[in-house]
């Protein structure tokens, strides 16, 4: 196979990743397996924010630095107005945490941007209080400026402050996350998954979306921003050990079995990756900048990467021993020739672009390439 030297030329798109629609027209959440509500164990305790601030001082509270968002999605003047809110005594939201079991630190679920903003301003100390709306007496100020009586009103308000222990299921977490994680700026499922599967299986998903083979196969149009490139690479590595294990609930499902790489031996995740890293050079070989886009004729303009797409064919080409891929790339033009027709197909069509996490759309798509490819190879 030739090797991959360099990243097309071409520029991607502004938005090059295929919005997908993964419940249907109902888009709704369809649960499949209820979690037993016995299950959930919540600690709520009304806490000083001394508290609060004693733990991030001593590293005891993730505050996730590798999310692309954390550091700035507040501005100076937001984060000044929260101080204020502080200093005037008025009540905070509730801040939602998860106990995770395998850093013994806690991540946060809800109130991120506040916990960065009472960062900046206290221990940091790079927070330059600005625009206030009724404590004009401490604009300009630091946290160094204060007197005794406003740090002592700072540290002593009264918080509220939910932990889901660490006893409570991994599945049921994400579903919590999903219920709690509403306000501000919500993360996205990815970021859910990073923050509840801390330790090997968030620096291996990182280090699959890291790699030039992903970057070159996906036109380097997949962005870091939001962790939309580690969702990727988390969907191939679910589908890639656990397809039998699909039930139709696909958040669920790509969470699971990000969570079992913290249990997996760091063999298993070698293989795992590559296999990845194999997948996407093959599958750019053979499609080029048509990898992982849905092209119907020759004559069709390009379109964006499809997701659904993108985890049949690689998982699908990954599946295959050394010998059948190298058959695939000789008979390339059969494969893309036969990758058209099944776009042309609307059973097809509709498992890749309809509800396509629904398990029926996810067998119907896997299934048609997975028959193609073995057509191709005993050609």
């Amino acid at each position: 196979m030739e090797k991959i030297t360099s990243i097309s030329q071409n520029q991607p798109d502004v938005d090059d990743v295929e919005k997908e629609n993964v419940n249907g027209d109902e888009d709704l959440d369809v649960i499949t397996k209820p979690f037993n509500p016995n299950d959930i164990d919540v600690d709520i305790a009304t806490v000083n924010l001394g508290s609060i601030i004693d733990m991030l001082e001593n590293d005891e509270i993730e505050l996730q630095p590798d999310f692309q968002r954390a550091a700035d999605v507040w501005d100076n003047i937001k984060k000044s107005r929260l101080i204020e809110s502080i200093l005037l005594g008025l009540p905070l939201p509730s801040f939602y945490f998860s106990e995770d079991p395998v850093t013994q630190k806690l991540s946060v679920i809800d109130g991120l941007q506040r916990l960065c903003a009472i960062r900046d301003f206290i221990l940091n100390k790079t927070l330059v209080l600005q625009n206030l709306q009724f404590l004009k007496s401490f604009e300009g100020e630091i946290y160094s400026d204060l007197e005794r009586p406003e740090i002592k009103r700072i540290k002593s308000l009264k918080i509220t402050m939910n932990t889901l222990r660490k006893g409570t299921p991994n599945d049921v977490k994400f579903i919590i996350f999903q219920r709690v994680n509403t306000a501000g700026e919500p993360l996205t499922p990815q970021e859910m998954r990073h923050a509840l599967n801390q330790g090997p299986a968030a620096s291996f998903i990182k280090e699959l979306a890291e790699l030039e083979s992903f970057k070159i196969a996906t036109n380097n149009s997949v962005k870091s921003k939001r962790m939309q490139d580690r969702d990727f690479a988390n969907r191939f590595m679910a589908f890639f050990i656990g397809y039998d294990d699909y039930n139709g609930e696909l958040d669920a499902f790509l969470n699971d079995k990000m969570g079992e790489l913290n249990r997996m031996t760091p063999e298993r995740r070698d293989t795992i990756k590559t296999a990845f890293n194999r997948s996407m050079k093959y599958c750019y070989e053979i499609f080029g900048e048509d990898t992982f886009r849905k092209r119907n004729n020759q004559e069709d303009r390009r379109k964006p990467i499809s997701k659904s797409v993108y985890d049949t064919l690689s998982v699908n080409i990954a599946w295959l021993t050394d010998e059948e891929r190298k058959k695939i790339t000789t008979n390339a033009e059969a494969l893309k020739q036969g990758m058209m027709d099944l776009f042309n197909d609307r059973k097809f069509n509709f498992a890749i672009s309809t509800g396509t996490g629904h398990k029926s759309n996810v067998e119907e798509r896997f299934g048609r390439v997975k028959k193609l490819i073995k057509k191709i190879i005993e050609l």
